[in-house]
């Protein structure tokens, strides 16, 4: 096995809203898989599963497969602190290297589950006479619970189409795929995640680009441990399969290539002439070796000559993964431990591997387009943009350094901001310096959500998008990212962006007033880039509360836990409370311009938001309450969760897109906010024998 799986760690959590962990398991796993599955994990009858999940009042989710092929990243973070790895791949149908290959390729995946909670086997047993009347008890409660209406995955698009007079403004306006599939796009065949109805939204609304992940080895033989390629005949005819399907609206795929991926030092007893900087148990790939620069430009030329329809490939060489040997060194803060790249300067190493990619796309056609992303170059961005081949075209961050004063806190945007629309000062001047250099530019937005809200796949805040937009344009940028892996949702905001893709471009709908009153209140949000990696937002009301302290600290976009002081970051903790009060009021002031049968896709994803920020609100003061002692009011803010948790469920019913979000599957699922209303009740209950 090349990849191992994340070493186990602490205790896992305990679940006191249910009598037994078997009860837990099934509560979850119903929604999920069969009742057949769940009882080949435990141990037991078909029937006594179903008998079980009756006796807690569960519905009849009657879950095929699906959530296996399309949710298995929702099933690993819901059984993450109730099944051990063995039971987890018993209920996967995984082994161990395809699960560590998941959890190392989805999106860092790894890196926001963290370590393994130390789980112990769960076995059936009948309960004991105790048990099954604290079992009834929570029956009762599932009576007063609604999870009809649209069910998981039902995703419907109704957007307005864009009247594309006069000449391109942005000549890339590519997107993620809403319902894309981050490792598994070219496993299966495009139609299974992204539908003919999906891909006529994006047509509609003027996108031209659908990007996905590419993994090299996986696309093209990987010479160095031709095992890890098992398939790639495969993938590379079912991208160009999809490729010559999204010709038919008119839209070009774009591979993001994060690459050469990083490798365990066990890989480099066959090959230790190529390996680079040395971190941990693995190493680089080292691209100042010939063997490894012919290895990516003659891959990247093998896709181009099997997949002629390809629109281009977008890089980033210094990510969050481990790639290339100054990726994550070299900024003076890690010292480059490459014996050959170490003599050379970062953006020496880094602009020779984005044009090692370039040459390997213009070998085949120069109308191959090459983004690459400046993201994490600071300290020497000019110096490798000074250093590109002239086609290649310069993406930066549209936000990246914008400066903001919220609640009395100064600080400057990252990335991946609404609420504080850009252009940044340090984009612009890196688009200045490519100008200046030759080189089309091109921008990375967020336009229907983003960290910010990340569940709500389209925050009703257009006038924020107009403004950005706009300014885009106003700016000379060429080319749009619109979205990460979030953010891709067909929707009334990417609509108002494409008010700006042509010259005389025209959309017939108008901003409603309501949302004039959500973008001010958004301005509210205590925004930083901690924030958005670890705090309550994104989860919102499918976090559970915990009555005592969880012990457990807050991952990037995984799991918040009760971990207020990574979630306030640059805040006291008073004023971060105070921005989600101000937040929530100014939405509630929209949100009485709504009527309350609206189920238009404003209102709708309106109450969403809403649910969200009062849930993060909620949570923060409840942190609050318990710690200083103070349980009347962690019982109140306890049972005030479980109304929002209601009336988010209620929106759930209304539009399935709602908890989704591509790289993380469902961040959360009917069940789970079922399971916090569950946990709501507990919590008060728990804390009302303490007053």
């Amino acid at each position: 096995m090349i990849f191992s799986l994340p070493k186990e760690g602490k205790k896992a959590l305990s679940l006191p809203h249910f009598p037994t962990i078997a009860q837990a398991f099934i509560f979850r796993a119903y929604e999920y898989v069969p009742a057949n599955k769940i009882a080949e994990i435990l141990g037991t009858t078909e029937e006594n599963v179903i008998r079980a999940a009756e006796d807690m009042g569960l519905p009849d989710y009657a879950p095929g497969n699906i959530w296996l092929e399309r949710g298995y990243i929702t099933i690993i973070r819901r059984m993450w602190h109730i099944l051990p790895y063995s039971q987890l791949l018993e209920l996967l149908g995984m082994t161990e290297g395809e699960l560590a290959l998941i959890l190392k390729e989805e999106d860092f995946l790894a890196e926001k589950l963290r370590e393994k909670p130390i789980c112990e086997p769960v076995r059936w047993r009948e309960l004991t006479d105790t048990e099954k009347q604290q079992t009834a008890k929570i029956k009762e409660l599932m009576q007063t619970v609604d999870v009809s209406g649209k069910k998981s995955f039902e995703f419907e698009y109704s957007v307005p189409n864009i009247n594309r007079d006069g000449k391109e403004v942005f000549k890339t306006r590519m997107i993620y795929a809403f319902s894309g599939l981050y490792q598994h796009a070219f496993d299966v065949p495009s139609e299974v995640y992204l539908p003919d109805e999906q891909l006529a939204a994006y047509r509609d609304l003027g996108v031209n680009g659908i990007w996905t992940q590419g993994v090299l080895s996986g696309l093209v033989e990987f010479p160095f441990e031709p095992s890890l390629s098992k398939g790639h005949k495969e993938r590379l005819a079912r991208m160009r399969e999809l490729t010559e399907r999204l010709a038919k609206y008119g839209i070009k795929l774009y591979l993001y290539i994060n690459e050469p991926r990083f490798m365990p030092l066990s890989f480099f007893e066959k090959h230790p002439d190529i390996r680079g900087h040395i971190r941990g148990d693995g190493a680089s790939l080292c691209t100042s070796t010939e063997k490894v620069r012919n290895y990516l430009r003659d891959s990247i030329e093998k896709i181009c000559r099997e997949v002629p329809l390809i629109g281009g490939f977008f890089t980033i060489t210094r990510s969050e993964n481990l790639t290339n040997c100054y990726s994550h060194s070299g900024d003076g803060n890690v010292e480059c431990l490459c014996p050959r790249c170490s003599k050379r300067s970062a953006p020496e190493v880094i602009s020779e591997l984005i044009n090692t990619i370039a040459e390997g796309a213009h070998r085949v056609s120069r109308d191959i387009k090459i983004f690459a992303w400046s993201w994490a170059w600071r300290g020497f961005n000019e110096e490798i943009i000074r250093s590109l081949s002239k086609d290649v075209i310069l993406l930066s961050q549209s936000e990246l350094d914008v400066p903001f004063e919220i609640g009395g806190v100064k600080g400057r945007v990252l990335d991946y901001s609404i609420s504080i629309p850009g252009p940044g000062e340090r984009a612009k001047r890196e688009w200045a310096v490519a100008k200046e250099s030759g080189h089309e530019v091109g921008a990375k937005v967020q336009i229907s959500t983003t960290w910010e809200a990340s569940t709500v796949p389209a925050i009703p805040v257009s006038p924020l998008i107009d403004d950005h937009i706009r300014a885009l344009r106003d700016e000379g940028v060429e080319h749009l990212l619109l979205s990460w892996t979030l953010g891709g949702y067909p929707c009334n905001n990417i609509a108002t962006a494409a008010k700006y893709f042509y010259e005389n471009a025209n959309v017939n709908f108008p901003t409603r007033e309501a949302e004039k009153l959500f973008a001010e209140a958004f301005r509210e949000f205590p925004f930083h880039i901690q924030t958005l990696y670890k705090g309550p937002q994104n989860a919102g009301p499918s976090s559970l509360l915990f009555p005592t302290p969880s012990g457990y600290t807050a991952t990037m976009t995984g799991f918040a836990y009760d971990d207020l002081e990574a979630w306030r970051s640059i805040y006291p903790v008073d004023i971060f409370e105070d921005q989600f009060r101000k937040l929530c009021e100014g939405w509630e002031k929209g949100l009485a311009l709504i009527d309350e049968g609206d189920e238009s896709e404003v209102a709708v994803m309106a109450r969403a938001a809403y649910c969200i920020f009062k849930s993060s609100y909620n949570q923060i003061r409840f942190i609050r309450a318990r710690d200083e002692g103070r349980f009347t009011d962690a019982k109140k803010i306890a049972e005030d969760e479980e109304q929002i948790a209601r009336l988010m469920l209620a929106q759930m019913n209304k539009n399935a897109a709602i908890g989704y979000e591509a790289a993380n599957h469902y961040y959360f699922s009917k069940g789970q906010i079922v399971e916090k209303i569950l946990n709501c009740r507990h919590t008060a209950e728990f804390f009302a024998e303490r007053n």
